[in-house]
């Protein structure tokens, strides 16, 4: 079983005050960089999906990288074409998907999972941030995307808001049988939330529709893009994700494997493993991003 990640002690963000001068990122997480003159050693270049990923990348690992004399050239590009493009060789890494995605890739190049970095978790956003306790009669909007659905109600589940009928599961214990159009008939609310209500909404229409309604239940990236810089601050609770999840599911820096032993990915890897990285993204992105660090030049995560 893998561990959760680094775990910053307070002794830890005491010793970083006390590091070089402050490098104020474009965040508000305040983090010590290193400002002395390092003897420069290029240009890392890495293609990214825009929120977290692009943001981690520009507001922390630049500064970390730095310390060591390289530049970070982060470009933003549509996840569906960037697997190809560290393949074709025109980034050096990616940054946008998990390894149960990579081992998808049937491109001629072979690639590696350098690391792993993080974990986005499922939340439950408030309308009102001054109302974020649910109560008795709230409208919780969700996803109409079926597989995210049930991990939706999982998550109302898990904090004894509501059960989910068997009636939702075919004979193999498949999630089959939901009717996305009548979602309050696939559930049993419990007595405290009995007069709540859910919808079911494409995932395009989630944010923009949340003032319609008391809670969301919105993915990751979709929350971050569409509700603007103090997403996190709407956040009600958040799932409990297993050890074994967040270790299967965290997004991974993305290499070809004829340059997993480079000088720039034992850079980038060696970035990601920085305990100030895990300090910027919790202070950041709150409760919906959790720091996850396996270093996969050890542990190849592809074989497994």
């Amino acid at each position: 079983m893998k561990t959760l990640g680094w775990i910053v002690p307070l002794f830890a963000l005491t010793l970083l005050a006390s590091c070089a001068q402050a490098n104020t990122a474009s965040s508000a997480v305040s983090i010590s960089y290193a400002t002395t003159s390092v003897e420069k050693k290029g240009e890392i270049s890495i293609c990214a999906s825009e929120l977290p990923h692009a943001k981690i990348l520009n507001d922390c690992l630049a500064h970390l990288v730095a310390e060591d004399g390289y530049s970070l050239k982060v470009t933003v590009l549509d996840w569906t074409i960037q697997n190809d493009a560290v393949a074709h060789g025109e980034y050096d890494a990616n940054y946008f998907e998990h390894v149960p995605y990579l081992k998808t890739y049937n491109g001629s190049t072979p690639l590696y999972a350098a690391c792993k970095v993080h974990y986005e978790k499922l939340c439950l956003y408030a309308n009102d941030v001054s109302k974020k306790t649910l109560w008795n009669g709230a409208k919780i909007e969700l996803v109409n995307d079926v597989s995210n659905v049930e991990r939706a109600l999982q998550l109302l589940a898990s904090n004894n808001i509501l059960t989910i009928n068997s009636t939702n599961y075919d004979s193999s214990g498949s999630f089959a049988n939901f009717d996305v159009a009548n979602p309050n008939n696939s559930v049993t609310f419990l007595d405290a939330y009995k007069n709540c209500s859910l919808t079911c909404l494409k995932e395009s229409q989630l944010c923009q529709s949340l003032p319609d309604y008391d809670f969301g239940i919105i993915p990751g990236n979709t929350a971050m893009t569409g509700l603007g810089d103090d997403y996190a601050t709407r956040i009600s609770f958040g799932e409990t994700a297993s050890e074994e999840l967040v270790s299967k599911k965290a997004n991974i820096i993305t290499v070809t494997r004829a340059n997993k032993d480079s000088e720039k990915t034992k850079e980038l890897v060696k970035a990601c493993s920085d305990p100030r990285l895990q300090t910027y993204i919790s202070g950041t992105f709150g409760e919906s991003v959790l720091y996850h660090f396996e270093n996969g030049l050890t542990t190849d995560f592809l074989a497994a």
